[in-house]
Order: structure tokens, then sequence, then C-alpha cells
């Protein structure tokens, strides 16, 4: 078999660790291909040190969206989203900016996105995905 070299350029990647604290105690994690270039990355998680570990889960997340990033940047609505981890399903929802974000996935590799923006009448749906069995979605529940 010969040897292939692929040369990314501008590839975006991230990393689900919480740095020098170990694995999560709790995690979930979701890479959703949204169509016409749009993924929409997440993860959730509560760490394992003492006093952390009974807060609820933190949740990071990118959706690249008409070539925007969706937030620009992840920290700001991260305390702004929630998280419901369990079997078989779990749920993100919460605000970005002017949107409304709701995520529910099913660890059977299913899951409906909805985004809603906020507008002079109200929130209105800007957005909606059903993925059926072709999300990568992964859950961890320790004790």
């Amino acid at each position: 078999m010969g040897s292939r070299t692929f040369t990314l350029a501008g590839a975006r990647g991230a990393s689900a660790r919480i740095y020098g604290h170990g694995n999560a105690r709790r995690w979930g994690w979701l890479h959703a291909d949204l169509g016409d270039g749009d993924v929409l990355e997440l993860v959730s998680a509560v760490s394992t040190r003492p006093g952390l570990s009974a807060l609820p889960p933190l949740t990071f997340l990118q959706l690249p969206l008409d070539g925007q990033d969706l937030p620009r940047d992840p920290l700001f609505p991260a305390p702004l989203l929630r998280a419901q981890l369990g079997l078989p399903s779990w749920r993100v929802h919460g605000l970005i900016s002017r949107r409304r974000l709701d995520v529910r996935v099913q660890q059977v590799a299913s899951a409906d996105i909805r985004l809603e923006k906020l507008g002079r009448g109200g929130w209105r749906l800007e957005r909606e995905w059903h993925l059926d069995k072709t999300a990568h979605a992964e859950i961890g529940l320790r004790p």
C-alpha cells in the first residue's frame, strides 16, 4: 500500500478535553453534518474536580453557517446553554446572541436541530435539520 499526504490549510479543529483536569465526569459530544458545508460541533461536559463536579454541564459549540461562525467566540454563549445528558437521548438548548438553539440527540445517531432568530415579531424559525442515523454522537455518564 502506498502512502498519501493530505495538506490542510485553514482547517478548524477542536478538542473536548478538560486540560489539566483529566476526563469529564459526564459528557455529550455531537458532530452533525448539516449539508452545504455546514457542520455543528458540540461538546457538553462536567468536570471531575471537587466542587466543579456538582455544576451543570458546560456546553461549547461551533456552527459555521453560510460562511460565518456561530458563535464568533464559543466561550460567550456557554453559560447560556443548558444540557440534559442521558441515555438513550440527550438535549442542549439555549441562547446564542439573538438566536435560540435546540438540539435533541438520539443515541441511534439521529439528531433534530432547530435554530430560531429573534426579530420584531418575536422568535421565527431560521433553520431546521433532521439527521436520521447520520449524526455522530457520544455520551459518557460516570458515577
